[in-house]
């Protein structure tokens, strides 16, 4: 909400993290804004780094950020025992369910591709306007299945092994039966892992901006 039309219109490429925010400004702005979507490390984030459900049945990792966050609040009222990975938790839940207040980076692909299922909300700005979390990224290209808010474009992009939720209902049903019949096989997580991969890498991004500036510099004359 920070970007104002006047700054964009200095640039000559410009990407957001969002397909339907870049849509929208598009129209309303005259400018041409492309998606450009936040992205994983395949060489961390990967199926290869742990046998799949040999880790917890459902883990989070996050920090509080000082709220009481609603799909780890969602996924505790149902009963779940949740590996919970993160700082700033006392105010709102049991400390003692907190396995580790910190995570390696290095480590993080190992317990996504181990887990059941990975937990993920959005701040609301983000949820309304369509910016996708990176959790998100993370957690599909190691193959595993993730529950999380509604987002504008996450089935578009995850392929199923994203399955999204509005209320408590929708959590309980989900993780008080078997995982299996919510998400696709393990087959298609597979696929949808290696499409991320492909197309949703930090070196993909690199070829998107650097394939850019050179058709640029074409049009304006500069080699």
């Amino acid at each position: 909400e920070d970007v104002t039309a006047d700054e964009l219109a200095d640039y000559d490429l410009v990407y957001a993290a969002s397909t339907p925010w870049a849509k929208r400004r598009s129209v309303e702005w005259g400018l041409a804004i492309e998606p450009l979507l936040q992205c994983t490390d395949p060489a961390l984030f990967n199926p290869s780094r742990a046998e799949p459900d040999s880790g917890p049945r459902v883990v989070w990792v996050g920090k509080s950020r000082g709220i009481d966050r609603p799909m780890l609040r969602m996924a505790l009222a149902s009963g779940a025992d949740v590996a919970i990975y993160g700082t700033g938790w006392k105010p709102f839940i049991d400390e003692s369910l907190v396995i580790a207040e910190y995570l390696d980076n290095a480590l993080v692909g190992t317990l996504y591709a181990s887990a059941g299922v990975v937990l993920n909300d959005h701040w609301d700005d983000m949820r309304r306007d369509g910016f996708l979390s990176n959790r998100l990224l993370d957690a599909v290209a190691c193959g595993t299945r993730v529950i999380s808010d509604e987002v504008e474009g996450i089935d578009d992009v995850f392929g199923g092994s994203v399955r999204t939720v509005a209320v408590q209902a929708d959590v309980d049903r989900i993780l008080t039966s078997r995982l299996d019949g919510w998400f696709p096989d393990r087959q298609k997580r597979l696929a949808n892992a290696a499409r991320v991969a492909s197309e949703h890498s930090f070196d993909a991004r690199a070829r998107t901006l650097v394939e850019a500036v050179a058709r640029r510099r074409a049009e304006l004359g500069l080699g």
